[in-house]
């Protein structure tokens, strides 16, 4: 009888920790996203989904017009010349603003870059 109580006081104490184990566990799921916003999230997802599934089928039926090769070479020819024109205009915008760097004072800088709105240089 005693043998029995031991072990069933062992297993008790070994099911208590495997609960912490499964409390703590279940604690830091529901801690990354609640329910009411997973649902929410499942919501909107469905929504977009039946949104993309329309615009497939529009798509597989052949609602579209389709593009010819010679309109995608001259929107093909057009993108490539406005991307030289924007490398152009952005060396030019460098070029300019190494002139206005050196002539003004170095604690300035930072406030005449965010007026003009050239932070990526």
């Amino acid at each position: 009888m005693e043998a029995e109580t031991t072990r069933l006081k062992d297993a008790t104490a070994a099911l208590k920790a495997d609960e912490k184990g499964l409390r703590a566990s279940l604690r830091d799921h529901t801690s990354l996203m609640p329910l009411p916003e997973l649902k929410a999230s499942v919501t909107s997802m469905q929504q977009e989904k039946e949104t993309m599934s329309k615009r497939l089928a529009k798509l597989k039926d052949g609602d579209v017009k389709p593009i010819t090769p010679e309109e995608r070479e001259k929107v093909a020819v057009e993108h490539s010349k406005w991307k030289k024109i924007a490398a152009s205009r952005r060396k030019i915008c460098g070029e300019l603003w190494k002139i206005v760097a050196e002539i003004t004072e170095p604690d300035k800088l930072g406030e005449m870059k965010e007026k003009l709105g050239l932070e990526s240089f």
